[in-house]
């Protein structure tokens, strides 16, 4: 499975620390160029980008993000392994992740889209199903939005389609793969390697350490859902998030907070 990672021409010391990171655990990986949003002229990113009614407008920058997550597809449509691995520059990567990553995918499930082997700390909603996975990790299937789009496995057979279906976007990309919200997200079925085998700089690193490397790909704009909770009344909110809590408890979903391989007790869960 070969490993994708997108990375700007004006970084090239975040991909020497990437190049790093990968080379250490023995990984195969090819480096694709990332498209600067901040290059875009206003036209270019209206044949891309069709705004949300009601919605914030994607920043540049989000914009550039998509069409680098794009070019990482293409080369996993266009190349002959079923399933492609892709980074941002950004990533803190486990000495665990070559048990995954270096070797076969005979761990991925048969039906599996997506595969999101990153966490940005939070908790979220997986199912009752676990299945066991090498060296005490686990995988489970998805069953709410887990932000984030630093590290994720795709199979060729999602990457066409979502290549299909974002010729034109409205969303950011990590939005697009795992928020019910945006419709795609529902039609395709997204697992969660557990503990996480990378994440971010600044999700790892306590604030206002010299580790943290700031987002170069993208800046997010405010959420552009009319439909998300912060839009809506205080009291709708509350009574909307506990129906939400209800129908996961009664589909019997675990919420769990998802750690990073390396840090201390990430097993023991």
């Amino acid at each position: 499975m070969q490993s994708y990672i997108i990375n700007l021409d004006r970084s090239p010391d975040r991909m020497g620390r990437m190049t790093d990171r990968l080379n250490s655990i023995g990984l195969s990986f090819q480096r694709v160029p990332a498209v600067d949003g901040r290059l875009l002229r206003h036209a270019e990113i209206l044949e891309v980008n069709k705004p949300v009614v009601g919605g914030a407008a994607m920043t540049p920058e989000e914009v550039g993000c998509f069409l680098s997550h794009r070019r990482c597809w293409e080369r996993i449509v266009s190349g002959t392994d079923a399933y492609g691995c892709v980074f941002e520059d950004d990533m803190l990567i486990s000495k665990q992740a070559a048990l995954f990553l270096g070797g076969g995918t005979d761990w991925i499930p048969r039906d599996a889209d997506i595969v999101k082997i990153e966490t940005v700390g939070g908790r979220v909603w997986l199912d009752r199903v676990v299945s066991p996975l090498t060296g005490a990790f686990k995988l489970a299937l998805l069953r709410s939005f887990h932000f984030g789009s630093g590290g994720y496995i795709l199979s060729r057979a999602a990457a066409e389609r979502l290549l299909a279906v974002t010729r034109v976007f409205s969303d950011a990309v990590d939005h697009v793969k795992f928020n019910p919200a945006c419709g795609i997200a529902t039609s395709l079925k997204s697992y969660q390697v557990i503990p996480a085998l990378c994440v971010q700089t600044k999700t790892f690193y306590p604030e206002g350490s010299s580790l943290i490397e700031a987002p170069a790909l993208a800046v997010h704009s405010d959420p552009r859902f009319p439909e998300n909770l912060v839009n809506r009344p205080w009291l709708e909110q509350k009574c909307l998030q506990a129906l939400r809590r209800a129908a996961h408890r009664l589909l019997r979903h675990r919420r769990i907070e998802i750690m990073f391989a390396d840090q201390p007790g990430a097993f023991g869960r």
